[in-house]
């Protein structure tokens, strides 16, 4: 039967405590060189292999993150391009770096008491939120507890975020169809309870003033729902709108879903924008013009982030931006 080597073994070889040996192998400022020297030779002479559980558990770690995501009562969360984008995202900046990530639903009746329980009982080392409205109170609780998280597509100040400029991807998107002779613009808005959604919607308004056209809002909430019912108030109006900018590419396929029932063609009688770039935009008939929104690369980096606190390498309070594009396809064309 082979023999079992121990922590003690290697305490015996070396002639230190335990604990020293534990220290040792993690590199513990606490031990000098020499000593640290002496532990990996003897551990090295047994063939000693220390437990990566024991040596979290030493330094108070878990080297595992919470993906917190929202969970809906209509749909499972995964079911829309959105969360799996953020995912991949999340689980390759991960594994790069040592760490896993679970995932963590937000029910309805989730308060912060339960986060912070996450992060006392050694669960997770660290929170990733998915999707989280403008109240910041629950959030700037956490903070006051010690609890260490990021908000990945939103931000407040004084809290960790990653979000996206919509400002970049829009102009382009605002020039491009202008160039094409579009004078009349529609939008369809997000949901007005997230800060990306009210940030989208100021865009527009600054841009259609600033190109001096005339525009139509109605409010939608990102859902390819409110994307048909925005197209039908905007397109049975007077003036209706050449071309529709929509708060996201699943509202865009509303609008293209609209108008087929209608018999609109697209975009010979109607040109329409979605917001994303997530699967399967490229795919639709037609493939879809849209804002190029890096949410795979914003989760990536929410991640880095987070890691980056954990280790004491970033003072917290952080917020990173990136900036968004515009991808022309085939659902834009010359103004009618």
């Amino acid at each position: 039967m082979r023999y079992h080597v121990s922590r003690a073994d290697v305490a015996r070889l070396a002639g230190v405590a335990e604990s020293t040996v534990s220290r040792a192998l993690n590199d513990s400022s606490l031990i000098t060189e020499p000593i640290k020297e002496k532990v990996r030779l003897a551990a090295k002479e047994l063939g000693y292999i220390p437990s990566r559980q024991a040596a979290l558990f030493a330094r108070k770690k878990t080297n595992i993150l919470g993906f917190v995501v929202p969970s809906y009562r209509s749909f499972p969360p995964f079911s829309r391009s959105y969360f799996p984008a953020l995912l991949d995202g999340v689980v390759l900046e991960s594994d790069e770096s040592g760490y896993s990530s679970t995932i963590i639903l937000d029910k309805q009746n989730t308060n912060t008491e339960d986060y912070y329980a996450l992060i006392h009982s050694k669960t997770v080392d660290g929170l990733l939120f998915a999707v989280t409205r403008s109240d910041f109170r629950p959030f700037q609780g956490l903070k006051d507890r010690g609890v260490p998280f990021v908000l990945i597509n939103n931000y407040h100040e004084g809290l960790n975020s990653v979000d996206a400029l919509p400002e970049t991807g829009m102009r382009k998107a605002f020039s491009h169809g202008y160039n094409l002779g579009h004078r009349r613009f529609g939008y369809i808005t997000g949901d007005i309870r997230y800060r990306n959604a009210v940030d989208r919607l100021e865009v527009f308004k600054n841009l259609a003033q600033e190109f001096g056209v005339e525009y139509h809002i109605v409010e939608g909430d990102f859902s390819k729902t409110s994307g048909y019912s925005g197209a039908g108030k905007l397109l049975h109006q007077a003036g209706a709108p050449t071309l529709i900018m929509t708060s996201s590419d699943r509202c865009a396929f509303g609008v293209l879903q609209y108008a087929t029932a209608q018999g609109l063609r697209v975009p010979e009688d109607v040109s329409v924008i979605g917001y994303d770039n997530l699967p399967p935009v490229q795919d639709i008939n037609p493939p879809l013009s849209t804002i190029d929104h890096r949410v795979t690369e914003l989760a990536r980096r929410a991640t880095r982030l987070l890691i980056d606190i954990l280790e004491g390498n970033r003072i917290e309070g952080v917020q990173e931006w990136l900036d968004t594009d515009f991808i022309v396809r085939e659902s834009t064309s010359i103004c009618p």
